[in-house]
């Protein structure tokens, strides 16, 4: 050991002496591992891989790094990688202590610098996406979908959970400085309901929204599904019986009046409400003429 100590302090010499940069050469011919000591028995040790090993050169940085800072590869060219110090900026699995959150020079943000999307999975399975690719969809976001054709897109269902409170889907007025909204929220229910919307638009004004028993809602004119008609008495009748085409269930009521020529009034009266036949008869205060006529409707019960 004392023979090598004076050989590596004559080759130094030589080389201060010389000006001359010299190459060195710390090799294990058994393991491939050059390790360092100093007067400690214990060592650390950098070891080559055992096989498929191509030779490179790393470029150490000219100056020493700032607390925190970490060796990088800023740079790479054939057989050889350029270290650089770099702030060592990450969000931690714990969370991170950051200055100002922003995207602004020397603000923190989570997500991407370039125009790349932002995607987060569970499970290796992508779940959200935030598209990075400039044109008209940069900024939309998608959950279960990976190509958003909204600000927010939504390739799922949606559940607005509550905690005993019925949450509520809001929508705000149209106004810039309005604070008031229109909400929908649900009440107890003792099962699942789905309402199904209607495939087209109203077709005219003043059409509602009715619904079935299986939840599925169409546009109706409001009185679309009410009996009426006009019924052409026997001529020379009083008593006119009319049928309803349609069941007539407990708590009906029929609606009648007459239509008949100028300058003449009839009376008429319901005497009658069939629910077996689904009928009811009037009587008419005169006998009916061929031009006369009794238009009739039928109001049932909710």
């Amino acid at each position: 050991m004392h023979h090598l100590r004076v050989i590596v302090y004559l080759i130094g010499l030589f080389a201060l002496v010389c000006g001359t940069t010299l190459d060195g050469w710390a090799q294990s011919q058994t393991a491939g591992t050059l390790n360092l000591r100093n007067t400690q028995p214990s060592t650390i040790s950098l070891s080559l891989p055992q096989t498929g090993v191509t030779g490179y050169t790393m470029l150490l940085p000219a100056q020493q790094g700032s607390a925190g800072q970490v060796l990088t590869v800023s740079t790479v060219t054939t057989g050889q990688s350029t270290l650089t110090w770099a702030d060592a900026a990450y969000w931690g699995l714990a969370g991170s202590a950051i200055t100002k959150g922003g995207t602004a020079a020397g603000e923190q943000y989570l997500g991407t610098s370039n125009e790349q999307d932002v995607i987060i999975a569970s499970n290796g399975v992508e779940r959200l996406r935030i598209n990075g690719a400039a044109g008209a969809r940069q900024g939309f976001i998608g959950l279960g979908t990976s190509t958003p054709n909204a600000p927010i897109d939504l390739g799922a269902t949606v559940l607005l959970s509550n905690s005993g409170t019925s949450t509520e889907l809001r929508f705000a007025e149209p106004f810039a400085s309005g604070t008031n909204y229109t909400a929908f929220r649900s009440r107890e229910q003792t099962q699942d309901i789905t309402y199904t919307l209607p495939g087209v638009a109203p077709d005219t004004d003043g059409m509602v929204l009715t619904g079935s028993p299986t939840g599925d809602l169409q546009w109706r004119k409001p009185l679309s599904d009410v009996r009426r008609g006009i019924f052409i008495p026997a001529v020379g009748a009083f008593v006119h019986v009319i049928p309803v085409g349609t069941d007539i269930t407990s708590g009906s009521i029929p609606l009648i009046t007459m239509m008949n020529p100028a300058g003449t009034t009839i009376g008429l009266s319901i005497t009658a409400i069939d629910d077996v036949n689904d009928t009811f008869t009037v009587e008419t205060s005169v006998p009916l003429g061929s031009a006369d006529r009794i238009a009739w409707m039928l109001v049932r019960p909710n």
